[in-house]
């Protein structure tokens, strides 16, 4: 009957201790549910020490009960088991027991290890996010420096293409202001003008060169170039083979003067040199030396020099006026 009642008792100081248990983690929240427990635990297990020793206490009260009734006449028959033994009730501890931190240390270093051990994976997985991404930048500066090695050649390389582009595009726009010229030139009454006065200054230097030919070199067919032979011929000496030359070069400068404005200054400028050559050529080397009667060798070699300039210098004049009857050899001072 007694242990039913202990029991009893210790049930109902569980539930009691319980229902304040719930209560106080309800106050205290979700986050101190593990220090609620850990305290219901160690406060419910002072309540069984406290029941525990209150055990006995029952037994020796119980004991005391019979110990009074050995008077009466339905215990004198008992009286020769011997003398009944007192037991002391132990003392019951009415302070209340704590619970003392050496009792919440295993259950504290076991939360201790577990986070530890998250922190310990949490830095260990930055640590290799990190690693990957210095292992990214190592890639990257390589990268970098390979290119900065290749940099100064591909500079040359695009400098040398871009002056190579330039130079081509310069060609070309020369190219387009000599055919813009040439179509100025042609072009409208000024450019016929200047187109008749080219052709007829070219048929003038030809008459020229073919009348020199016939004095100084016979043998040649009209369009050879001009030379001179080795020894001149007995004809060069006669006054009157020089007058057809004479009078070709004087309708040279005529036509000249006359159609000096529509050429360009170029082309100008050196018929202008040719006409001066000239006339230098036959009037200060040939025409002395032919009035003479026997020319010395002096004289004849004079008269060579003069016309070894004459010969000289007719080549460039029609290749000039040949450049410039095409278009080639305008400026742009040609307005």
């Amino acid at each position: 009957m007694d242990t039913i009642l202990v029991i009893i008792v210790l049930f109902v100081v569980v539930g009691l201790f319980g229902g304040v248990g719930l209560i106080f983690t309800r106050e205290t929240g979700a986050k101190n549910v593990t220090e609620s427990a850990r305290y219901f635990l160690s406060t419910t297990r002072q309540a069984g020490r406290s029941l525990v020793a209150t055990r006995p206490s029952t037994t020796a009260t119980t004991a005391t009960s019979s110990t009074s009734d050995a008077g009466s006449p339905e215990s004198a028959a008992d009286e020769g088991r011997g003398p009944a033994v007192t037991i002391t009730p132990a003392r019951q501890s009415t302070t209340t027991t704590t619970p003392s931190p050496v009792s919440q240390g295993p259950a504290a270093a076991r939360l201790d290890d577990g986070a530890l051990r998250e922190l310990r994976e949490e830095l260990q997985g930055e640590l290799r996010r990190a690693s990957g991404i210095t292992r990214e930048f190592d890639a990257r500066l390589t990268r970098i420096e390979a290119n900065s090695v290749d940099t100064p050649q591909l500079s040359t390389e695009l400098t040398r293409s871009i002056e190579e582009h330039a130079e081509a595009q310069r060609g070309e726009l020369a190219q387009l202001r000599d055919e813009l010229r040439t179509v100025r030139q042609t072009a409208g009454p000024r450019g016929e003008r200047r187109t008749e006065a080219l052709a007829n200054l070219y048929g003038h230097l030809a008459r020229v060169e073919s009348a020199l030919a016939g004095v100084v070199n016979p043998m040649l067919l009209p369009g050879e170039p001009l030379t001179l032979p080795g020894e001149l011929p007995p004809e060069t000496l006669v006054w009157d083979n020089w007058s057809d030359v004479g009078e070709r070069a004087y309708a040279l400068g005529d036509a000249f003067n006359q159609h000096r404005l529509v050429l360009d200054p170029e082309t100008a400028d050196e018929i202008e040199r040719f006409i001066a050559t000239l006339r230098q050529g036959l009037t200060g080397s040939v025409d002395p030396n032919v009035r003479a009667q026997q020319p010395t060798q002096a004289q004849l070699r004079q008269m060579r020099a003069g016309l070894e300039t004459i010969v000289a210098a007719l080549p460039g004049v029609r290749r000039r006026v040949e450049l410039a009857y095409r278009g080639e050899g305008a400026t742009a001072d040609d307005t």
